[in-house]
């Protein structure tokens, strides 16, 4: 049988090298069988494989396996080796590489490296052939996240998997594992009606537009242009607004592929008025423009700087249960079901588009500004006086 135990252990009584006796647990001289070793020894398995052992027990289990392994035509070097290729550890670490020059998104790349991480924690140590279906299904039972969420890292690790097995199906004869069905339903977002938005957006700028009237913009914007996600507004630089030609670049979308969206000249103009002296090319458009406790002035907004003077705006209302997103994006598309046929929305408004259309950077400029359009329509006039909820509910009390 391929392998064997050896040690460097000689025989007391004749000076001979110790053999292995097969089955036993031990190394013993041929010609004393009363001279036996049990401890520090090695497991060579041809000559791709050693391995050191304290115990013959310890490497007797371990050959044993090696020659099953070989049997079952799995046995594969790489397993054992010291840098571990073909651990999870080493093989999430070459994916995440691979897809940083795939040309995906850098969100994406994120996205791809959190999942794996997380899953990593289950499975750093274990060569991928060691999780099959039972450790999948497990993982996913102890992940304790939203069912789109599962199903957001569902889908990164059959990739994941999927990549495995085309580099390794030769080599190694990997299979890929099935993955458990993960079955969700997403929330209700809860709306507001367009005259409710303009009044939430009037105590937005209320609250804000002393301070930092790019607060109040970046929301104003968001319930302009559904297309628009708040951490992609979050990410626009001074050099991604032309307003000479009236549009706006959002160079690293959730799609993968650059979006613009076409301003209204009144929208183009109200930048320019709060923007004042245009900055660098590269700096944050939507940035703090003084200094205040533990924020620099000229630093990018944080993720939740849109969000929180939303949520304030709509507590000072009595406003409850509506979110940004919800408020600005879905509301605002609700809306639009009055104005537009649901093809023209996806067109011109909300930009989700068929592989055909993904082709293309630009979408169709005269229905992006007919989609705009149709926006403006729907938004109540301002100049509105803010009805507070909170005081009404009070007075009826």
């Amino acid at each position: 049988m391929k392998g064997s135990i050896y040690t460097a252990q000689k025989c007391f009584e004749c000076g001979k090298s110790l053999k292995y006796v097969e089955g036993h647990g031990i190394l013993a001289c041929p010609d004393h069988p009363k001279i036996i070793w049990r401890n520090n020894c090695q497991v060579r398995f041809g000559r791709e494989h050693h391995k050191r052992f304290t115990t013959v027990d310890e490497a007797e289990r371990h050959l044993t396996f090696l020659r099953v392994q070989t049997d079952r035509g799995e046995f594969d070097q790489r397993e054992w080796a010291k840098d571990q290729p073909l651990s999870f550890y080493s093989l999430r670490k070459k994916f995440h590489a691979q897809k940083k020059e795939s040309g995906i998104s850098k969100k994406q790349v994120q996205h791809i490296a959190h999942v794996l991480k997380v899953a990593g924690k289950s499975w750093d140590r274990l060569q991928v052939r060691e999780i099959a279906e039972a450790e999948i299904e497990d993982f996913f039972l102890t992940l304790k996240v939203s069912g789109k969420t599962k199903k957001n890292y569902h889908a990164v690790l059959h990739n994941f998997w999927t990549w495995i097995v085309r580099r390794e199906k030769r080599r190694s004869g990997l299979s890929m594992p099935e993955f458990p069905e993960i079955k969700f339903k997403l929330a209700w977002r809860n709306i507001v009606s367009m005259d409710d938005q303009a009044t939430i957006l009037d105590e937005v700028k209320r609250l804000t537009f002393d301070t930092n009237p790019r607060l109040w913009l970046g929301i104003k914007l968001l319930s302009m242009y559904p297309k628009v996600r708040p951490a992609e507004m979050l990410d626009v630089k001074e050099g991604h607004i032309n307003l000479k030609e009236n549009w706006i670049l959002f160079p690293d979308p959730k799609e993968g592929v650059p979006k613009f969206i076409h301003l209204l000249p009144e929208h183009s103009e109200l930048i320019r008025e709060i923007r004042g002296p245009k900055g660098l090319p590269d700096m944050y458009f939507f940035r703090h423009v003084r200094a205040y406790s533990g924020v620099k002035a000229g630093t990018r907004f944080g993720q939740k700087q849109f969000r929180m003077w939303w949520n304030r705006a709509c507590k000072n209302l009595g406003i409850e249960g509506v979110d940004l997103y919800g408020g600005t994006k879905h509301s605002t598309v609700t809306a639009l079901g009055q104005e537009l046929t649901p093809e023209q929305i996806q067109r011109g408004v909300t930009g989700h588009v068929s592989d055909a259309f993904k082709r293309y950077m630009l979408p169709d400029k005269n229905e992006a500004i007919q989609g705009a359009l149709a926006v403006q329509r729907i938004q109540p006039k301002s100049g509105k006086p803010v009805v507070n909820r909170l005081e009404i509910k009070k007075a009826a009390k």
